[in-house]
């Protein structure tokens, strides 16, 4: 017999994903309860109510970020690689994620969201901290401020989620995505950071 703390796992597991692709506001804790082929009580048991579910989820998916920068720096050579792989890996992961989960945890859950911006802050300096590695090994032009990029960066991400003429279909979306993450990445690039994208991106 599982756990409860394998049981709980497996409930954010599922719950996380689910509120990603479809948006949190109309997926109920009954549903959630159906799906998972569990009793309504069994859910409350494990989590009080649906908030503390989704600041559940959103820890979920911070580890699942931190777990996979830890493997893509250590697989990299350089910092502006591992930004570049990382940026790979986000388009895969955003592709399982709709804009309606964004904009619910920010209309809905205002103190889950204070909690997401302060992560975000952490984000920033760590971001920061990369750029400027970049720099120092030569692959990002040195004219720039770190803290400058790492800003313009998150708030480029912010807008994508955010833009209303940016609210269409999925694959429009993702292409948004793309286009400003490698119009920001080549031109902060030098050549030879230049060369490392051409190479990361024609990568499978």
């Amino acid at each position: 017999m599982s756990s409860e703390t394998e049981i709980r796992a497996r409930v954010i597991e599922y719950a996380a994903w689910k509120f990603a692709s479809n948006g949190i506001k109309g997926i109920t804790m009954d549903e959630l309860a159906e799906q998972l082929g569990m009793s309504k009580r069994t859910l409350y048991e494990l989590f009080r109510d649906k908030k503390s579910l989704v600041k559940e989820c959103l820890a979920f998916f911070e580890e699942m970020k931190k777990s996979m920068s830890r493997k893509v720096f250590a697989e990299s050579s350089n910092a502006f690689e591992a930004l570049l792989k990382i940026y790979k890996a986000n388009l895969e992961g955003m592709q399982r994620v709709d804009k309606k989960f964004i904009e619910d945890i920010k209309k809905y859950f205002p103190e889950i969201n204070k909690e997401r911006e302060k992560a975000k802050a952490l984000h920033l300096k760590k971001s920061s901290e990369i750029f400027k590695k970049g720099m120092d090994e030569g692959f990002i032009v040195k004219d720039f401020d770190p803290n400058n990029l790492s800003l313009l960066l998150a708030e480029e991400m912010e807008l994508i989620f955010s833009a209303q003429q940016f609210n269409t279909s999925k694959t429009h979306f993702m292409e948004v995505y793309k286009t400003l993450c490698l119009i920001f990445f080549r031109g902060i690039a030098t050549s030879k950071g230049i060369e490392m994208m051409e190479k990361i991106m024609s990568e499978k």
